[in-house]
């Protein structure tokens, strides 16, 4: 396995369905171990095409629990199991659990198929599920200082920044801006923030529903200025923008940025490779 520090976009889309951009899901490789953030639908194709394995993947980072950020954690669990991984750690806020066991209850009658063919129950029957109630610490057996702090978005959403002796990454979940998210970021090396709020086809026209969703999103999101003040606030190197609807305009999403950060400005894109 590469030793080399990266993060690799898996899927840098939204809920809305698009060719281009897979939902939410990203690969930090840290300390030669790789870590999964989100698992939005297809993330685990995403993480063999980016020449990774899913049985090689032990420890999941969820934001928090929206389909775009889950909906590929069913196939992950039993695929990866299926390949021979032997051990799974899954991290994220309360109702984690409650999530995992209905995907587990749901391909009960699977996994018994697979356990009468001769496949051994660990690693699928016995994952281990910690649940976040509060900002801080926390408690994991990577050899990486994990720490957390509560965004601000529909639902319990935490952003995590990963910290070893020289490299530090942040990554925001959904939010509106909130100054807890400048701390989290604060002379990290890199920040993979969110940036829903950018101009699209299909708020722009005159539908007055579509209006009322994007005057709602406000409230959930940030806009590439917003996302571009965070990083400068926070005085990180790199910001990597992620969570695009359809039909974005990447170019001037990266002038909007850099008219308000100068470090190093990443408009990313499915499988983009960034090292750290």
């Amino acid at each position: 396995m590469d030793q080399e520090a990266k993060v690799i976009m898996l899927g840098t889309g939204a809920p809305v369905p698009n060719l281009e951009r897979m939902p939410s899901a990203e690969l930090l490789i840290m300390e030669n171990i790789p870590i999964l953030i989100d698992c939005g639908e297809g993330a685990t194709t995403q993480i063999m095409k980016a020449g990774f394995q899913p049985q090689d993947i032990h420890h999941l980072f969820f934001t928090h629990l929206h389909c775009d950020h889950m909906l590929g954690y069913g196939q992950f669990l039993i695929g990866g199991w299926t390949l021979g991984r032997k051990k799974l750690t899954v991290y994220g806020p309360k109702g984690t659990r409650d999530f995992h066991e209905a995907v587990l209850s749901t391909l009960r009658s699977d996994v018994e198929y697979r356990k009468s063919l001769g496949r051994s129950p660990e690693g699928i029957l016995d994952v281990e599920i910690i649940e976040i109630e509060d900002a801080g610490l926390v408690n994991t057996s990577l050899p990486i200082e994990v720490t957390c702090e509560e965004m601000v978005h529909y639902e319990p959403t935490f952003a995590y920044r990963f910290q070893t002796k020289d490299k530090a990454v942040v990554f925001s979940g959904d939010t509106s801006p909130v100054n807890a998210l400048v701390q989290l970021s604060e002379g990290a090396d890199v920040i993979v923030h969110e940036c829903c709020l950018t101009s699209n086809s299909a708020y722009e026209g005159n539908d007055e529903q579509e209006h009322r969703i994007w005057e709602s999103l406000q409230r959930e999101h940030c806009t590439p200025q917003q996302a571009a003040e965070t990083a400068k606030k926070a005085g990180v190197s790199t910001l990597i923008t992620n969570h695009f609807l359809p039909d974005i305009n990447e170019r001037q999403v990266y002038d909007e940025i850099a008219s308000v950060f100068n470090g190093n400005i990443i408009v990313s894109e499915d499988l983009q490779e960034i090292k750290l």
